[in-house]
């Protein structure tokens, strides 16, 4: 795989100024340093709806005035803000064994704050089970040479970033595409968000550390110690090892260069003594504590938070989080996260569904309106991040067509995508009130059409077209994508 420029050569340079645009982080007395992007790229947040998260039990709902389907909803159970061409399921009662289940966040909120930019696309699965669907879902089952949506926007948008792409999900979402791609491309996966700051410095935050530029002398040293050895010189032609020495010879200096150890770092000083350390909190840690203020005890609210910075300080453009497949709890009797996520619908369908998907929409609305705060790096010259931004709610497959009970998988779904990228504010494809099964549409008219089924290659062709990474059979979608047609 080439791309426009050797990255290597790129990093060598020290990521020049003038050769590619090189911006500061932020203004307003943040710490500053490069930044190495480039400024058309687009962002792409894949949000893994872990355990099979069902369209007809959030923005395409069956009423039961409207059909017979066994999945069909009381009519005040549904809401449909004004201006939207959506509906959606309101909050219901629901509980988890004897405990109250769900943060309370109301679907209709996040359709009346979004609904310009939210588009849900129909599609069925190939697959029912988790590992495979999920893999399939970022895939597109293979549509693209193998490569997940991840690996193909940090091919097209991130070959000048340090982390392009980057994976906080579990299971199948962490998987990577089949393609032989540069192993920067790859994703580099993070299991404690809170935590990954420190992994970007080599030193800093040790007390007793010795000075940097005595550790650069060491670090020289050490080189031209490997130069030397027998095992460098009978393996100089590895590319494994080339791979790995600029890793940690070139990738690590510019990640200290840029001060990440401070800018990703999402502890506050009351909780850790930083200041014994020489460290401070990211300087936009007040602005996530407002957005995400159980971060600390909320692994997803932690994983969105640094999605945001990862990709506001320049370090990647492409970033997936995921539910957790545990419990958690908002610190009374009420469970926020079931147990398996999505997938104790196998116990209680409706209620597991209504909860679950507050829980991802109150997240993901917290991450949009961060995206639409935002200049993006920090210039308002380059507008806002939300302007180049596409948040793909991904899951496995949906669910048996029940209200009452357990339900099994199912390979009949769709989509949510929001993105100012998409055409909004309606539904591709469409859904059978008598059956609560969808059915595709016109990729060209947006016509919905009964006879059609889409795949996950069409949600992923979507996703790519609207961020514009082209690739051999990809399926344009001139009526999901604006100014595309």
């Amino acid at each position: 795989m080439t791309t426009r420029f050797s990255r290597r050569s790129f990093l060598r340079a020290g990521v020049g100024a003038s050769a590619l645009g090189m911006l500061p982080i932020g203004c307003g007395g943040e710490t500053t340093g490069p930044v190495a992007t480039t400024t058309g790229g687009k962002l792409l947040f894949v949000v893994a709806a872990s355990g099979g998260a069902s369209i007809v039990d959030s923005f395409l709902p069956v009423a039961k005035t409207d059909g017979r389907g066994g999945n069909a909803y009381d009519p005040d159970q549904l809401a449909q803000p004004a201006g939207s061409n959506l509906r959606c399921v309101a909050p219901l009662d629901n509980h988890f064994m004897q405990m109250k289940m769900g943060n309370g966040y109301p679907q209709p909120a996040f359709l009346e704050r979004h609904m310009r930019d939210l588009a849900v696309v129909t599609a069925d699965g190939t697959s029912v089970n988790h590992l495979v669907a999920a893999r399939k879902s970022l895939t597109g089952d293979g549509i693209n040479r193998g490569r997940t949506l991840g690996e193909a926007c940090a091919l097209e948008h991130g070959a000048s970033l340090l982390l392009p792409n980057v994976n906080m999900a579990g299971q199948g979402f962490i998987e990577p595409g089949s393609d032989e791609i540069p192993i920067w491309a790859r994703a580099e996966p993070v299991s404690d968000p809170r935590l990954f700051a420190f992994a970007t410095d080599g030193t800093r935050g040790l007390k007793g550390a010795p000075s940097a530029a005595l550790v650069a002398r060491a670090r020289g040293f050490r080189r031209k110690l490997e130069d030397a050895s027998r095992f460098t010189q009978t393996f100089e032609g590895s590319e494994l090892l080339r791979e790995y020495r600029d890793q940690r010879d070139l990738i690590l200096p510019r990640l200290e260069e840029m001060n990440l150890i401070s800018q990703l770092l999402l502890y506050q000083k009351g909780e850790a003594p930083l200041d014994e350390y020489g460290l401070e909190s990211s300087p936009k840690l007040q602005q996530l504590l407002s957005t995400f203020p159980r971060m600390a005890t909320d692994p997803f609210e932690a994983q969105a938070a640094l999605a945001f910075l990862l990709t506001r300080f320049g370090v990647s453009c492409s970033v997936t989080i995921g539910l957790s497949m545990s419990p958690n709890f908002d610190g009374t009797d009420r469970i926020t996260n079931a147990q398996a996520a999505f997938d104790w619908s196998h116990i209680d369908h409706r209620g597991t569904q209504n909860a679950m998907w507050s829980r991802v929409l109150k997240v993901v609305d917290g991450l949009i309106g961060l995206l639409k705060a935002e200049d993006h790096l920090g210039d308002p010259a380059l507008g806002k991040m939300w302007d180049r931004s596409l948040v793909y709610v991904a899951t496995e497959f949906g669910r048996d067509k029940v209200a009452e009970g357990g339900s099994a998988h199912h390979p009949n779904n769709g989509a949510v995508f929001v993105s100012p990228l998409m055409r909004g504010n309606r539904v591709y494809g469409g859904v059978d009130p008598n059956t609560c099964h969808t059915y595709g549409f016109d990729p060209v008219t947006g016509a919905p059409d009964a006879n059609v089924r889409m795949t996950e290659g069409h949600l992923y062709s979507a996703a790519a077209h609207a961020l514009g990474i082209p690739f051999p059979g990809r399926v344009d979608m001139p009526a999901v994508v604006r100014g595309a047609g």
